[in-house]
């Protein structure tokens, strides 16, 4: 298996974990407006308010989450696309793809925890243990998750500069040969004009 393939594979894994998380979330959300919903049916206005805070947080961080499997669905396709054929330019050019998916997709990752954070004071203002400990549980999912795809940008980032550093190595082999065959030219020339 070459290193791409193995970063691949890496990035699968980690999207594979972040559909786990989504799910999690969206089960967590349910839970919430369950919550909402007897609390509401109890006149317990004020605890109804606070979950709701959570479930607004909670709506907006199943949204990032599935938004995230594009990303992660970008960034393997990309990847996958890399072939023995390609120049190390052109392999370099696929890595930096890889790249800015990998980065979009830690960008959500840290709104999300921030999210979670949002939706943890809304679960605490409303005394709701079961619904902070659910929160507190996505919350190191996701910050896991984060770690995990830092290793999957470090081992990108990495490929792509081995490949840039061969890229330019061939193309300086290329000039190199370039002028090397021109000044065998020049000197054809003027070989052929003397001998006449």
């Amino acid at each position: 298996m070459s290193r791409t393939e193995e970063i691949s594979t890496d990035v699968k894994a980690v999207g594979a974990s972040a559909d786990e998380a989504h799910g999690r979330a969206e089960e967590t959300l349910e839970y919430a407006r369950e919550q909402i919903e007897m609390a509401f049916e109890h006149g317990w206005d004020g605890v109804a308010q606070s979950i709701t805070i959570a479930g607004e947080a909670l709506e907006k961080i199943t949204e990032e989450l599935a938004n995230v499997q594009n990303t992660f669905e970008n960034a393997t396709r990309t990847l996958d696309a890399i072939s023995e054929q390609m120049s190390s330019t052109e392999v370099a050019e696929q890595l930096a793809l890889t790249l800015t998916e990998l980065e979009a997709t830690d960008q959500a990752f840290a709104g999300t925890v921030e999210l979670v954070g949002e939706a943890v004071t809304g679960a605490e203002q409303a005394d709701h243990q079961a619904l902070a400990s659910r929160l507190h549980t996505l919350r190191e999912d996701v910050e896991r998750l984060s770690e995990r795809l830092l290793q999957s940008r470090t081992d990108t980032e990495s490929e792509q500069e081995q490949a840039e550093k061969m890229g330019k190595a061939e193309d300086a082999a290329k000039d190199s040969k370039g002028r090397d065959e021109s000044a065998d030219r020049r000197d054809d020339d003027k070989d052929d004009a003397a001998g006449n």
